[in-house]
């Protein structure tokens, strides 16, 4: 059994139904329905049973899992400790960040790191979170920093930073009339019952993304599902279509008011327990390297200053 089958497996039970892992995993449902009736034909048992839409482990599933997730990690520490011999620059440090984050934030973090460290070598690798979990877990990566909820039960999170979440509505709807215009343009955004939107039509994010959870939870909590009708993968096109009048959607607080013309620019509104923790991810029990360290503790001394 290759050890891809096992990650595809730890997918299936994280996300309970073989449509969310195909797509989690970017391969076709067809596809991983076949992985998974491999798997079960080899160990000879049945893995998973269906209640309602979701998937729940066997007794044997249980086995397999407790199992598949001990391989998984002692095939990561395997891939860090070659790729650690292989590297000859020990001053070298390999880490993870979304395209969005690392646009936003990186220019004004690494910087101060680099001038004080100036024989440190960063790696940087920009993709989705889910994946860059995946890269961290099979010891591509020293660290990622990205959202920490979802949680992957294989990695360990430490909290650095607390992010606000806004609701942005296109600058020419009803609803902003009852809203003073400087409360909705110079940052000092008023609070909104979602409960308002509840018929407009939503732009979203995949729900590869780690921020479709907690969009969703946030509507739930509201008494209403969002009717999406439109989902990318990137922050910045939601908010932009926000602004073209589109619909409206979620966008994290750094984003408001990034629209150049102020006619154009979106509404922005403040929601209740909108706020999502942003966290160092690490294999669980491992310490980082000297070089991951310095650029660890540079990540945590900008985060206190935000």
């Amino acid at each position: 059994m290759q050890i891809k089958a096992f990650q595809y497996f730890d997918t299936i039970v994280e996300k309970k139904t073989l449509s969310a892992a195909a797509e989690a995993l970017f391969i076709s449902q067809p596809a991983l329905s076949q992985q998974l009736r491999k798997m079960e034909e080899e160990v000879g048992a049945q893995l998973f049973l269906r209640e309602g839409h979701s998937l729940v482990l066997t007794p044997a599933g249980e086995i397999f899992l407790k199992n598949s997730r001990h391989m998984l990690r002692v095939y990561g520490n395997m891939r860090r400790e070659i790729d650690l011999c292989r590297r000859k620059d020990r001053g070298s440090v390999r880490f993870g960040i979304s395209p969005f984050y690392s646009q936003h934030y990186l220019p004004r973090l690494l910087p101060p790191i680099l001038h004080q460290h100036p024989h440190l070598k960063i790696d940087i690798v920009e993709d989705i979170s889910q994946r860059l979990e995946r890269l961290l877990l099979e010891g591509e990566l020293d660290f990622c920093a990205l959202p920490l909820s979802p949680k992957n039960e294989l990695l360990e999170y430490e909290a650095i930073y607390q992010e606000e979440i806004l609701l942005a509505v296109p600058r020419s709807h009803p609803l902003n009339a009852g809203y003073p215009a400087t409360a909705l343009s110079e940052g000092n955004f008023p609070y909104i019952d979602l409960a308002l939107v509840k018929n407009e039509a939503f732009i979203g994010l995949k729900q590869v993304q780690k921020f479709s959870v907690m969009g969703l939870r946030l509507c739930e909590e509201a008494g209403f599902v969002p009717n999406t009708i439109c989902e990318t993968l990137n922050w910045e096109t939601v908010h932009l279509l926000v602004a073209s009048g589109l619909g409206v959607g979620f966008i994290p607080r750094m984003l408001a008011g990034e629209v150049k013309d102020l006619a154009a620019c979106p509404c922005y509104y403040r929601i209740p327990a909108s706020f999502r923790a942003y966290a160092i991810a690490r294999r669980l029990g491992e310490s980082p390297s000297d070089p991951a360290l310095i650029l660890i503790d540079g990540i945590r001394d900008f985060f206190r200053t935000m």
